[in-house]
Parts: structure tokens; C-alpha cells; sequence
């Protein structure tokens, strides 16, 4: 019996340690912005409590679009009943700020917390709080929720979030704004995750095109669902690629505001491990605004960076380029060459000048704010660190060149439900390409 009373004893002292190491909460914050913001944190109320000990800043910047751990403080040791204790931290943009607060109110065995923002009420519970704002003259969003970590205590999430801004069609046949767009929608089970969600806030993000390039749109039920949500928007959509013998279709397809007048689609011969499931390929639309023909491809080549995989993305470049030749494009009319081609401009820029050579394309020059179009440090989906370029909206050096173009990484981020904490639609940004040509400015309803 002795040994039992040990027992005990020894097993409740390990739950009350064990309890004591989980009895914290960490606050976070997201800054999906394009700028580092800078922090500055303090307690008040009272005063025993001891930095370095039951709390701790943990960082004094976040970069941009980062998630980053920030403060920590204990939820019992050292906090004394009926006292109350605050936390105050203010995030500095480069002219503004906002407040992230917590309020903690010790009990006789924890403590109870309450979170606000700015100028909000106290809040207690685990909803989502989103005060409308400007910050660094954007509009935007302060949100914030507390949700369940652990048995000690709820972690704290805070994002200031840039508004998502629809893209503009211009009225005018001469002018072409197209977006591609890696969707990371993988069959059930196979690493995508969120997938129904993020596709269904991905149909209302991309409006405002004249067309869109997706690629990895391969879960067959919600591919179906997706492009019936897109027609709204666009109405003219290309088939898939697809070939017998494969697991998966190629997972491509462009979807267009204006009369496909022509399309067509072509799978890529050779084929590498994993990438021998889908039919990777390349589409084809020839596109009527306003009386003016455009030539729109999009493709997915292999990735990878191992030698055998970069000698096979060549390749895949090769057929891609065989395939917009095929089409006969007259020189007079424009030709755009899009996709996730794969080449990382930014590690590889050699392969990045071959796949330039190769397709006899221009790329036009940078209004990114950010980047990156692949970022495993900023955006959750992302299945590694590194940091990337591989999506293009290119055009054909053979024909018609613009007198206006720009590409544009873009970073569509939202904080409703269904996307807290994840933030992103998908493991790519997008990237814009938009362009003038010297053609007849006719207008276009």
C-alpha cells in the first residue's frame, strides 16, 4: 500500500509539472503585408511577474507575409489571484501602427484571458475580431481569435492583412491582362489541403481577367465544381489534357472572358517518378476580344533540379514550343506563352535564360512587390523553405511585341474561417501579365 501512496504521489507531481510547462500562451502574429513591421511590447498592471521568466518577447520584427511567434506568458506561475495583468504590443509599420493587447485576471488555481486590437472591446471567447483599417496607406484588416493549443492555455493569432484588389479588364481590344495560376488541387488524400475551400474563394479572387492559366486542378469532383463556378466570370473554358495510361489528367486548362475561337491541348513525351502520374501538357486557346485575336498557352513542365530532371524540363520546353509554332500564329497578332514552367529564375538564372531562348520569349519586366511566386518560408502549403520563381506570362519574340507589359506577382490572402490561419489559396502565388499592343484600341463591352 506504501508503494501505491508512492506511486501517486509521484504520478501527481508529474501531471502538476507537466501542467505547470503546458500553462502558457504564445502570441502570433502574421504580417501579410508587403513591408517588415517592427514590435515593441510591455507589461503593465501588476507587477511581479518578471520578463525573462514568466513572460518573454520572443521577436522584435516580422518580415513580410511571415507568421512569427512574438510574445510568451505564463498562465499560473507567478500570477496572483484577483490581480490583473497587461500586455501591450504595438506594431510599427512605416507610418503606422496598431496594438495587439491581452488582458490576464489571475484565479485561485490560473488565470483567465481576454484579447482586443486597437481601440476594441475586451473580448473573451474564440471567434474571429476583424477591425476594417488602413495600414502603410492600404486598406486592410486587423483580425484576431484565441484558439486551443494546449490543456495550459489558448495561443493568440493577430494578422494584418492587406485587402484583396480584384483585378480591372480594360474596355480595349489591344490590351490583354491574363493570370496563371498553380491551384495545388490534388486527388483526395495526396497533400492538398483545404482544397474544396480554397478553390471556391480562388473562382471569386481571379475575376477581373481577361484570361486565366491554371494548372494542378486534378481532384476530378471539385475540378468540375470549379470551372462551373468560374463560367460566370468566364465563360469560355478549354479542355483538359489528358492521355491513356495515366493516372491523371494534366490538370491544365485556360479560362477565358472573350470567344475561344480555337483550342487545343498536347501531354508532354518523357515523363520522370511522380511526374509520370499526371498527363502534363500544355493548352491552347485563340482567344477573340473585340475583333482582335490573341494566342494564349499555358503549360506545366517537370520540376525538380536534379540533372536528369533539368534535362527533361528542357525537353518539355522544346515540345511546348513545337506546340505554339504548330498553331501558325500570323507575326501580326499576339502570342502569350504562361504556366508554372518550373525554372527558378532567381537560384537557376542560366536555366531561366536557356527556357527564355528555347521558347524565343520575352519576359516583361517586374512590378512585384514580393519576389517570390513559391515561398516555403511565408506560406503554409508550401512543402519546404525554399523561396522561388516559376510562373510566367511571357510573350513570343516572333510576333507582335507590346508596347506596355508588366508581370506582377500577386498574393491573394484571406482571413475568414476557412482560410485562418492558412492564409493562402494555394502552395503558388499567382503572377500577372499584362500587356498594350501597337493594334487598334476598338472598344469592348
Amino acid at each position: 500500500m506504501r508503494r501505491l501512496y508512492k506511486w501517486l504521489a509521484g504520478a501527481a507531481m508529474f501531471l502538476l509539472l507537466t501542467r505547470w510547462s503546458w500553462a502558457e500562451t504564445y502570441i502570433y502574429l502574421t504580417n501579410s503585408t508587403m513591408e517588415t513591421v517592427t514590435l515593441s511590447t510591455a507589461q503593465s498592471g501588476y507587477d511581479n511577474i518578471r520578463e525573462g521568466v514568466e513572460w518573454d518577447r520572443l521577436e522584435t520584427e516580422v518580415p513580410p507575409l511571415a507568421t512569427v511567434k512574438i510574445l510568451r506568458f505564463n498562465r499560473d506561475q507567478g500570477i496572483k489571484w484577483g490581480k490583473t495583468y497587461f500586455f501591450d504590443t504595438t506594431v510599427m509599420g512605416r507610418n503606422s501602427t496598431a496594438l495587439l493587447r491581452q488582458k490576464l485576471e489571475g484565479t485561485w488555481n490560473f488565470s483567465k484571458m481576454w484579447i482586443a486590437a486597437d481601440d476594441d472591446p475586451w473580448r473573451y471567447d474564440r471567434d474571429i475580431h476583424a477591425i476594417p483599417r488602413e495600414f502603410d496607406g492600404v486598406d486592410s484588416h486587423l483580425a484576431y481569435r484565441s484558439q486551443y493549443a494546449r490543456p495550459g492555455g489558448d495561443d493568440v493569432y493577430y494578422v494584418i492583412n492587406n485587402d484583396w484588389t480584384l483585378s480591372e479588364r480594360i474596355p480595349q481590344s489591344n490590351h490583354l491582362k491574363v493570370l496563371t495560376y498553380n491551384a495545388w488541387a490534388l486527388l483526395p488524400g495526396l497533400m492538398s489541403k483545404n482544397t474544396s475551400n480554397r478553390l471556391a474563394t480562388m473562382a471569386e479572387a481571379v475575376k477581373g481577367y481577361d484570361a486565366v492559366v491554371f494548372q494542378e486542378v486534378f481532384d476530378p469532383i471539385l475540378t468540375a465544381r470549379f470551372r462551373s463556378d468560374l463560367q460566370a466570370e468566364y465563360p469560355y473554358l478549354t479542355e483538359i489534357p489528358f492521355k491513356l495510361g495515366r493516372l491523371l489528367t494534366g490538370g491544365s486548362f485556360i479560362a477565358s472572358r472573350w470567344p475561344i475561337l480555337a483550342q487545343d491541348a498536347m501531354v508532354y513525351e518523357g515523363c520522370r517518378n511522380d511526374g509520370c502520374f499526371a498527363s502534363k501538357g500544355a493548352n491552347y486557346a485563340k482567344i477573340d476580344k473585340g475583333g482582335q485575336i490573341y494566342h494564349l498557352f499555358g503549360a506545366h513542365t517537370h520540376a525538380y533540379t536534379g540533372e536528369e530532371d533539368v534535362a527533361l524540363r528542357r525537353w518539355h520546353l522544346q515540345q511546348y514550343k513545337a506546340f505554339v509554332d504548330s498553331k501558325g500564329a500570323a507575326a501580326d497578332e499576339p502570342v502569350i506563352i504562361a504556366g508554372d514552367l518550373n525554372v527558378d529564375k532567381l537560384n537557376f538564372p542560366a536555366e531561366h535564360q536557356d527556357m527564355l531562348a528555347i521558347l524565343d520569349a520575352s519576359e516583361p519586366p517586374s512590378q512585384s512587390q514580393y519576389p517570390h511566386s513559391y515561398d516555403g518560408g511565408v506560406n503554409t502549403f508550401a512543402d519546404s523553405q525554399l523561396t522561388e520563381y516559376l510562373d510566367y506570362v511571357l510573350t513570343s519574340n516572333s510576333h507582335v511585341a507590346p508596347v506596355y507589359s508588366h508581370n506582377r506577382v500577386r498574393i491573394p490572402r484571406f482571413i475568414q474561417w476557412e482560410h485562418w490561419t492558412s492564409w493562402d489559396l494555394s502552395d503558388h502565388f499567382p503572377v500577372e501579365g499584362e500587356f498594350v499592343f501597337p493594334l487598334p484600341a476598338n472598344p469592348v463591352e
